[in-house]
């Protein structure tokens, strides 16, 4: 009679094999997103540039702003000869040697390199989305956890239904109404910009001028974080563990938040990931109304202009911080999820 041999081996060696083994997954995840990252994100400027040379725009207008119009002929021909591109296919190629080389260009929107224009703008655009997102969550997650206790009760229902009425609102037309309300109408807030003008830039300041913009990408992120956490709460409400938790005498804060909350944030934390190209693209918009100055503004300045140079690593800049955000928001939930196949992600 034959016997399966059993192992002798310790538990305590056993779970630090398993981990490790999980642990290669989420490297394999991470070397498999970072390998096409590259390709991708070359093929996306490739486009970029594409779309932008056959865009129906004037780039010497662009050039002189408002003083186009008072800009004589020859002045104006001058300038048209000094921002005149070459075919944006020759263009892309020297642009992405440039890229290549560490050397993006120089853009002719905002008179100096790009490498300094990324560097000015980019912390204001993260602070922006990051203020924005997190503030969502801070929101959402109370306004979860109260329509969930009872999600058949007037409350619930009234937040659904108001959650539904601001999906459907524009992040422009929510930014329009902010600055209506609080800075024309209560003048309680500024209406743009990150510092009073002629006043230095400082932290009381700054964190001011920052309320309206991070409320309104807030308010872009808001419904889509509540309504789904909302119905994740319910459903991880009624688990056979949550349960069996309740009948083991295990007070319900407890089991609140140490089975049902964190049940209920796995697929909020898996959406998240997926929705990141619309929280940059609803930033880049707020940006826009708000006069913030980060790379939103610069993006649109230079496809109006047609600055190939600060087009395409703006727009290589935005799609890597939503590849890159997705990456970290899977591997979180790998992490947090052990069903969860790294190989399936």
């Amino acid at each position: 009679m034959s016997t399966t041999p059993v192992s002798t081996e310790p538990r305590d060696r056993v779970r630090p094999r398993r981990h490790r083994s999980r642990a290669a997954l989420a490297a394999r995840l991470v070397l498999r997103r970072l390998g096409w990252l590259i390709p991708l994100l070359i093929g996306l400027s490739l486009l970029v540039f594409v779309l932008a040379g056959f865009a129906p725009v004037d780039p010497t207008a662009a050039f002189l702003g408002s003083q186009d119009e008072f800009t004589s002929a020859a002045g104006r021909e001058g300038i048209q000869s000094a921002v005149a591109q070459l075919p944006w296919w020759q263009t892309w190629l020297s642009w992405l040697g440039g890229v290549l080389t560490g050397h993006p260009g120089y853009s002719i929107s905002a008179r100096m390199p790009v490498a300094d224009v990324v560097s000015a703008r980019l912390p204001w655009t993260l602070l922006l989305m990051t203020g924005g997102l997190l503030a969502g969550f801070v929101v959402a997650v109370p306004l979860a956890i109260t329509a969930a206790r009872r999600p058949q009760g007037l409350l619930a229902r009234g937040l659904d239904l108001l959650m539904w009425v601001l999906a459907a609102v524009p992040p422009f037309l929510v930014g329009l109404g902010l600055i209506a309300v609080f800075a024309l109408g209560l003048q309680a807030l500024p209406a743009g910009g990150i510092t009073t003008p002629g006043a230095p830039v400082s932290f009381a300041g700054t964190s001011r001028h920052m309320i309206l913009p991070v409320a309104a990408v807030t308010a872009g992120q808001l419904p889509w974080i509540t309504l789904h956490l909302r119905k994740a709460l319910v459903e991880a409400s009624d688990d056979p563990g949550v349960r069996a938790a309740r009948l083991r005498g295990i007070r319900e804060h407890r089991v609140f938040v140490r089975h049902i909350l964190p049940t209920a944030m796995i697929p909020v934390l898996a959406i998240t990931g997926a929705r990141l190209t619309e929280v940059i693209a609803g930033s880049v918009l707020v940006e826009q109304i708000f006069s913030w100055p980060g790379l939103g503004q610069s993006l649109v300045a230079a496809a109006l202009a047609q600055d190939f140079p600060l087009l395409g690593v703006v727009s290589m800049l935005l799609a890597a911080m939503a590849l890159i955000g997705g990456l970290l928001a899977d591997l979180a939930l790998v992490r947090l999820d052990p069903r969860t196949d790294p190989d399936e992600l």
